[in-house]
Formats: structure tokens, sequence, C-alpha cells
């Protein structure tokens, strides 16, 4: 049983560093390097566990537009579906990682037109929609609070991978892209998780985003079921 953990965990590495060769990220075997030597050195813990299952949930994007805090949104929810390898090293911390499909919904209302010396003299209306597909990317470390409840922090590395126009703000002024400028996002995340049984899991994220793609940066929230298989 083990093995076929390991070989999941592995799948899950093997995807992500394709993908970061692919997109042109450099020192990605430096990441998988520091997991290889820290996997190594917990596994001869008599309380490491590995348990590989699936995850499907629901986010709630708060978008800004960086370069037009003007910008006016009207926040949306959108799917998430994927899978997960929980390492456990003991009682108290654990590793958790995930390969996660996402699509964020974004609705742009409206924003607002100055005459140059800061004051609001007008509204232009947009009422443009975006669809972003995402292929996401968090490693989250655990730490147990209570009996059946976990805190997770951690980075997450996320994709574009969908070709809709894009937005760009240039000067204050809207520019339509018709290919993504930028394709990779990087944000922090910060998570509480509830063991309803061994295998079932409820989890609520707070994702805080960091970078920005094309001028926007999304934040929010996700909630989840997620249910081990092995």
């Amino acid at each position: 049983m083990f093995q076929c953990m390991l070989v999941s965990s592995t799948s899950i590495l093997q995807t992500l560093v394709t993908l970061l060769k692919h997109y042109k990220l450099k020192n990605y075997h430096f990441i998988l390097l520091a997991f290889i030597v820290n996997l190594n050195t917990i596994m001869g813990q008599g309380d490491f566990k590995v348990a590989f299952g699936l995850k499907i949930g629901m986010n709630y994007t708060m978008p800004k537009m960086v370069d037009l805090e003007s910008m006016e949104f009207n926040n949306q929810f959108g799917p998430d579906l994927g899978a997960f390898t929980d390492f456990t090293f003991n009682r108290h911390i654990g590793l958790k990682m995930e390969v996660l499909y996402s699509v964020q919904n974004i609705h742009m209302e409206s924003y607002g037109i100055g005459d140059g010396n800061g004051t609001r003299i007008g509204t232009v209306e947009l009422n443009q929609k975006v669809r972003d597909q995402y292929l996401i990317f968090p490693v989250l470390f655990k730490t147990r609070l209570l009996k059946k409840l976990d805190f997770l922090i951690g980075p997450q590395l996320g994709l574009l991978i969908s070709d809709e126009n894009r937005f760009l703000v240039i000067d204050g002024i809207i520019f339509t892209q018709n290919e993504p400028i930028d394709n990779v996002s990087l944000s922090g995340n910060f998570e509480l998780s509830f063991s309803a049984t061994a295998k079932l899991n409820l989890g609520l994220r707070y994702n805080l985003g960091v970078g920005k793609i094309n001028s926007l940066r999304n934040t929010g929230f996700q909630l989840y079921l997620g249910y081990a298989l092995l």
C-alpha cells in the first residue's frame, strides 16, 4: 500500500516538473531535490504515513485590478477539482501537496474616470466576463490544533491555461490582449481542515494573491471536500 501511495505522490511531482519546464521556470530541480531529501529523512520515523485522495470544491474569487483601483467587480463562484497526497510525519505535523484544476470566474462591472487631479468625475460601464482556467499546485505545511482540526499554511503556484481575451491596464488605459502576457501566479494559502472521518475531511482555505496576471491579482476562498482513497 505504501508503495502505491509513494507512486501517486511521485506522479504529482512529475506532472509539476513537466509543467515547470514547459513554462521555463528556473531552479525547479532544487525544489524537487529538497523534497526528496526531506522525504528520505522522515521515512524512517515510525509515525510516518501517506494518504492519496481526491478533492472537489468551490472557490469564491475576489479579484483586484492592481493598475486601476477604481475597477469594480461582481465576485463570482467557480469549481475546483483535483488530487492530493497527504504526508503525516507524526501526530502534530505533516505536509500536503495538491494538483487542482480551478475555474475562476471574473466579472468586471465598471471603472471610474477622473479629471487628472484625483477627483472622480464619472463611471464607465464595462460588464466584461472572463473565465480563467488554472492548474494550481499548493504545498501546505500542516499542524494539528485539536483532535480533528488542522491548520495549514504554504505557497501556491498557479498556471493559467485558458486563452480567452485578457485585459491589461497601462497608464490608466484598458487594453484587450488576444493572448495572456503572464501565465504564472504566486499566492499564499491559509487553511482550516476538519477530519469528519478517517477518510473524509472538509476544508476552508483563504488564498492571498501575491503576484498578478495581466494587471489582475486574485484573492479568494475555497471550500472543499477531500476523500482519501489509499
